[in-house]
């Protein structure tokens, strides 16, 4: 590990330089030059220039092939040499103030009271109107900006919210179908094991029936008069047996009579109320 000093750091000094002839040590608003120049060829600007310009750099100050502003330029150097000295001088006689940098706890800097026009040489009074003018421009231009931007976001995030809550509702339909489906099948799968049922159930029935009169009824009577008791109770036990079959039998008879009258009424309703029709018209009862 080695230890290496840490000093301040100071920025460099900014030219004065013209934006219309690429000169130094004037501006563009003082300017004499009324044409304005290319910054690379040094050629009149004008809107056919981009396809005209040659590209190759031309300095405005010594004239040879290199850009107007490179730091290479022996007259860039010599200009940059004399406002180092210059402004070095000034703020040693107190013209110039530099930023004076506050050091905290946490390694932090903060510039504290000055401003961004004496750091700099003076420029004559229409300079600085111009400057003051722009920097008053330019936040509202920003602002403006920032809330085109904001709103452009804004709509952006509505039009994502309500896709989102068109697809999320697309998906719950398409969930809520597909679980009626489903119940759908299972309640008709539900329905049809019922009527197996019921059927294995009517015939268990009918053949229990079936088996009483023709099998043990004419058993009981083979049964001699010795016997007349053990008759008797055979009999009855086959009554006792007999009356819930009977009861069972009807049963299943009248609920089928009932679903296959309901089934044909809504047929013939069905068939009756048709698009032209607007009353449905009963069929008649034959006595």
């Amino acid at each position: 590990n080695r230890l290496h000093p840490v000093t301040v750091y100071q920025p460099a000094n900014k030219m004065t330089f013209c934006t219309n002839c690429w000169l130094i040590d004037h501006t563009r608003a003082t300017c004499s030059v009324r044409e304005r120049k290319c910054r690379i060829c040094l050629m009149v600007y004008d809107q056919d220039h981009t396809n005209t310009c040659s590209g190759k750099p031309l300095c405005a100050q010594c004239g040879q092939d290199h850009h107007s502003l490179d730091p290479k330029c022996e007259f860039i150097q010599q200009y940059r040499k004399k406002l180092n000295l210059e402004v070095k001088q000034a703020v040693n006689d107190g013209i110039i103030n530099r930023k004076s940098i506050q050091v905290h706890q946490q390694h932090q800097f903060q510039i504290v009271g000055t401003t961004y026009d004496i750091d700099f040489p003076a420029l004559s009074n229409y300079n600085n109107n111009i400057k003051s003018k722009e920097n008053k421009v330019s936040p509202d231009i920003k602002s403006q900006r920032t809330t085109t931007n904001n709103t452009f976001s804004n709509d952006i995030i509505i039009n994502m919210l309500h896709k989102m809550n068109n697809d999320l509702k697309q998906d719950m339909k398409s969930m809520k179908d597909m679980i009626v489906k489903k119940l759908d099948e299972q309640v008709m799968l539900n329905a049809k094991n019922i009527q197996l049922h019921q059927v294995s159930l009517c015939t268990i029935n009918t053949a229990l029936m079936k088996l009483i009169k023709n099998v043990l009824y004419p058993l009981i009577d083979i049964i001699p008069d010795a016997h007349v008791q053990v008759r008797k109770q055979i009999s009855t036990a086959l009554s006792d047996l007999e009356g819930p079959l009977r009861i069972h039998a009807e049963q299943v008879r009248i609920n089928f009579n009932a679903d296959y009258n309901s089934s044909t009424t809504r047929s013939m309703i069905l068939s009756t109320n048709g698009p032209n029709n607007k009353e449905v018209v009963a069929p008649s009862s034959s006595s």
